[in-house]
């Protein structure tokens, strides 16, 4: 007698909502930078290089620029980069990988799935996703 169609499996399914950014050359402009997050609807762009990804600029990263006086025509993204930010896959469960973003005080991680580009999740997109899998009552699998 078997106990019902109970898998061990976890079924890949992307837990986290994640938004594709915007994409900038290092040599864009602030304005252009802002410009690009207003279209996207994601508050950070990813800043490549002829060589790939070379980091991100937030939102905020941008705000406390031109506080501090940068012109944002003169001044580029490239000046305010900031490292790519740490890699989670989709299919990780959204508590994990709230727990590894307030371990590392993270406001943003990037999304990897094997089969779409890479794209970014904030700290609020996570709580979101964590409320949900509590309210499904979904397991934390830790991985």
């Amino acid at each position: 007698m078997t106990a019902g169609p109970r898998s061990t499996d976890p079924e890949p399914v992307r837990r986290i909502p994640a938004r594709v950014p915007a994409r900038v050359d290092g040599l864009a402009s602030l304005r252009t930078v802002a410009q690009g997050m207003m279209e996207s609807g994601v508050g950070a762009v990813l800043v490549e290089t002829p060589l790939g990804p070379a980091g991100i600029v937030t939102a905020n990263d941008v705000i406390e620029a031109i506080a501090t006086g940068a012109d944002p025509d003169t001044v580029w993204a490239g000046e305010i980069t900031r490292p790519a930010p740490r890699m989670v896959s989709c299919q990780q469960h959204p508590a994990a990988v709230a727990e590894e973003m307030a371990a590392y005080r993270l406001e943003i991680v990037a999304v990897v799935d094997e089969d779409s580009l890479v794209a970014l999740a904030s700290a609020l997109d996570v709580l979101g996703a964590v409320l949900r899998a509590a309210r499904e009552g979904t397991p934390n699998s830790g991985s």
